[in-house]
């Protein structure tokens, strides 16, 4: 018997952090928490470099990999194959379920991944990259991300800002591996980054952990619902463009809040 696991129905697509993480991951955690997954049969959709995830939280070969196009098709199949539909945890207005029931899912995911011993004393600032070829190559569902997207020119004066207050990291966790990203997070403090799926990996830091987002007024909130659902500190600091240059004032407003977080 197979078990075919839609991922939750929301805007975007799986093949991308932010969704793939509240749409399709996490729920399936908490899928395998309360019946266990591995060995049981268990089909999901390609979710192209996103399938490392899978792998790394779940075992390798714990599920079947359909490719997106059968898999959205929803062929026919033996009359003892079983279908089951995710939650969405999220969506852009903000979580779909509970707080409670959220907290408890990340908290267990935390507990799993993230080492105990990791001290968390490290400012980490999201750099924005040209995204994976399988994102520019007509490959993906929804093409772009990373700096074709948004972009922030000179993170690199802002990190050295930052590091005349507290130790600081300017990384580009996309990439890198599933390890290294939960590590990097384990260690962070305050995270810092443009408006972008990178911020998902905020759900994932210690609860006294707080988050700096920097975003187009207009931009969707999800973020700060999301880490203030969770009870952490969110602060919001506005960009004029997509794709910009911080200015002095602007540096200098996020280097004060961030060491008055530190």
């Amino acid at each position: 018997m197979a078990i075919y696991v839609k991922p939750g129905e929301a805007p975007g697509s799986v093949e991308h952090f932010y969704h793939f993480v509240l749409q399709y991951l996490l729920p399936l955690f908490e899928l395998d928490l309360t019946r266990g997954i591995a060995g049981k049969g268990f089909v999901v959709r390609d979710c192209g470099p996103m399938n490392v995830w899978f792998d790394f939280v779940f075992g390798p070969d714990a599920f079947s990999i359909v490719p997106r196009e059968e898999f959205r098709e929803m062929p026919s199949r033996r009359l003892w194959d079983k279908h089951i539909q995710l939650d969405t945890f999220a969506k852009k207005s903000g979580l779909m379920v509970d707080a409670a029931r959220f907290s408890e899912v990340v908290e267990a995911f935390r507990e799993k991944f993230i080492s105990p011993a990791a001290t968390a004393d490290t400012v980490t600032v999201l750099d924005r990259r040209p995204p994976p070829a399988f994102y520019l190559d007509g490959s993906a569902e929804k093409p772009g991300g990373g700096s074709t997207r948004r972009s922030i020119s000179n993170l690199d004066e802002l990190s050295l800002k930052i590091s005349e207050k507290a130790p600081v990291n300017l990384v580009d966790l996309g990439e890198m591996s599933p390890v290294e990203q939960l590590d990097v997070i384990g260690r962070t403090r305050v995270l810092v980054g443009q408006h972008g799926a990178g911020l998902v990996h905020s759900l994932f830091m210690n609860d006294d952990a707080s988050v700096v987002e920097m975003k187009l007024e207009e931009s969707q909130d999800h973020f700060q619902k999301l880490n203030e659902g969770l009870g952490r500190r969110y602060r919001a600091f506005y960009l004029s463009e997509e794709h910009v240059t911080l200015s002095p004032s602007l540096i200098s407003g996020v280097v004060d809040d961030v060491s008055s977080r530190y």
